[in-house]
């Protein structure tokens, strides 16, 4: 019986797929280690950074969205009416502060347990908003707003068009305050607000 020899061609072809095979594996692993270190939570900032990545911002210049986001200006009101923005109730702690000129004003912090609106006021003067998170429908806002709203009807409002980001921050005339409008799957999920330091 005679021996058959093997055709060297034939060896030829098969070491080529046997090594694209393997190179295409080690690359496909090398993506999946790629993806795991990205979505890898070790630090807090590794993660922030991931999940910036995945969404955008884009700034809007309005003054009605920009100031007049609570459903009343709260500048000459007193605390049992800035209290009345929040459906249920509501605690509010005041803490005395003193700035960097020697001068102090008192910080009103009123919440609800998840919605948070903080006020500053200055002696003889109004309530200005420091800081505002809004995360729920609890909380009474300008007639045109709605927490859940769609984000197709807020951009709208806004006059704005052929817009992509999930995050939309609308800033006064002077940019000293804004509002910073959270969407999550197209609809209104949560509202910042706060002073723009410069």
């Amino acid at each position: 019986m005679k021996k058959e020899s093997l055709n060297p061609t034939y060896f030829l072809i098969m070491l080529i797929l046997i090594s694209i095979v393997g190179c295409q594996n080690n690359k496909n692993q090398a993506i999946k280690q790629d993806q795991y270190d990205i979505s890898k939570p070790e630090k807090n900032a590794k993660v922030e950074k991931s999940i910036l990545s995945l969404h955008c911002d884009s700034t809007v210049v309005n003054n009605e969205f920009s100031f007049d986001v609570l459903a009343f200006k709260v500048f000459k009101a007193d605390t049992d009416k800035i209290k009345s923005l929040f459906i249920g109730p509501v605690v509010l702690k005041m803490e005395k502060q003193t700035n960097a000129g020697r001068g102090s004003y008192y910080l009103h912090d009123f919440t609800d347990g998840i919605n948070e609106i903080m006020l500053f006021r200055n002696p003889n003067e109004g309530f200005y908003v420091e800081d505002a998170d809004i995360k729920n429908d609890k909380v009474r806002l300008n007639k045109k707003i709605s927490i859940g709203m769609r984000e197709d009807v807020f951009l709208r409002l806004v006059k704005v068009t052929n817009f992509k980001c999930d995050t939309i921050i609308v800033v006064n005339d002077e940019s000293t305050f804004q509002s910073v409008y959270i969407f999550k799957d197209a609809k209104l999920s949560q509202i910042k607000m706060g002073q723009i330091l410069e």
